[in-house]
């Protein structure tokens, strides 16, 4: 993909893009100038960037993050001007709960959600990704089942939480194959709940991402039949409540910069990668490294915004459209998605 090929700029060289990008974002966020060769500007009607605090919902599992509250950097960056709160959220709707309530300024959760609220009136921008997963979800299936392939689903029970990302995975791995949904039994049932029924017998296959796909296929019993590499996008992305991020331009691209920072850090060693694992597993109250390691190791965490997002997040909307989830009301991704602040922190937007 275009945006890994670029070479990573210097930290010296994103400070000076920083610096340059938020005087434009500021600019832009006013209300105009004074006329030519006026030596005063106009006043803005509401002063910017004035917020104390920045309230970013996260899970247990949002390295970056965690490693950047952790080691104090956004304390580094911010001082005591404004204090940014990482509360942690079970998953995506308790985040858009927080966000509707006005209790979360940015959140941070799967493109399935970010839809579901956006569609359902909820004033919010997507603004970057946080991780994709190349093989996204896979297709896990007992032995006994008999299922080698996709293909092979047919007439077979697969557990699979309606209305979500595994949900549409599994629709796309059964259009690949030219069957439809009415030709396999779907067992609706929590994300949670997949891995016991799977271990017990009563589905025959479900849709798990590291590391319980690991750990399933250590049993012996069950096999892999496909991953979501070449079928779906499988993503986290980053949305902000429209006022706060209008209001705040410059601490919203300040906290990206921190992000980054840690981000970059956690891959420069295999030593940082240790430490990293270490402050994860200590937050999640975990002594089990190596599934941490392995649910960082089945991410690529990465910051920005380009086209292919817009793509994703459109195939999400209509999904959510034919499965009579949320109205279709005429959206486009397009309309969603906002780069400037990637961009006034130095990171690459859709133009890049």
């Amino acid at each position: 993909m275009k945006f890994f090929g670029k070479q990573r700029r210097s930290a010296f060289s994103r400070g000076i893009a920083l610096t340059a990008a938020l005087l434009l974002l500021g600019g832009c966020s006013g209300q105009g100038s004074g006329a030519a060769g006026s030596s005063k500007a106009a006043e803005p009607k509401e002063k910017l960037n004035t917020a104390t605090k920045l309230v970013v919902g996260q899970n247990s599992n949002y390295f970056p993050l965690i490693v950047a509250e952790e080691k104090g950097w956004f304390k580094e960056e911010f001082g005591d001007a404004v204090k940014v709160e990482l509360p942690h959220f079970a998953n995506g709707p308790a985040q858009n709960e927080a966000i509707s309530a006005g209790q979360l300024d940015i959140a941070n959760m799967g493109d399935m959600p970010t839809i579901q609220a956006w569609s359902n009136g909820t004033d919010i921008k997507v603004i970057s990704y946080l991780w994709e997963a190349p093989k996204g979800y896979s297709l896990i299936a007992t032995k006994a089942s008999g299922i080698a392939k996709l293909e092979d689903l047919k007439g077979k029970k697969v557990g699979v939480g309606l209305g979500t990302n595994n949900h549409k995975l599994l629709l796309k791995f059964l259009a690949a194959v030219h069957l439809t949904d009415k030709e396999v039994q779907i067992v609706n049932m929590k994300t949670a709940d997949t891995v016991s029924a799977l271990t017990a017998g009563s589905i025959d296959a479900t849709l798990v991402d590291e590391p319980n796909r690991s750990d399933l296929l250590k049993l012996g019993t069950t096999v892999e039949v496909a991953d979501a590499e070449g079928y779906d996008k499988v993503m986290t992305i980053t949305y902000g409540r429209r006022e706060y991020l209008e209001k705040n331009p410059e601490i919203v691209a300040r906290y990206f910069k921190v992000v980054q920072k840690a981000i970059d850090w956690i891959k420069e060693s295999d030593a940082n990668l240790d430490e990293a694992v270490k402050i994860v597993a200590r937050v999640q109250s975990s002594n089990n490294l190596e599934a941490t390691r392995l649910y960082y190791q089945s991410k690529v965490f990465r910051l920005g915004v380009d086209k292919a997002l817009v793509n994703a997040l459109d195939d999400t909307l209509r999904f959510n459209i034919e499965q009579k989830i949320v109205p279709d009301k005429g959206l486009k991704a397009a309309d969603l998605v906002d780069d400037r602040y990637v961009k006034a922190a130095g990171l690459p937007g859709l133009d890049d």
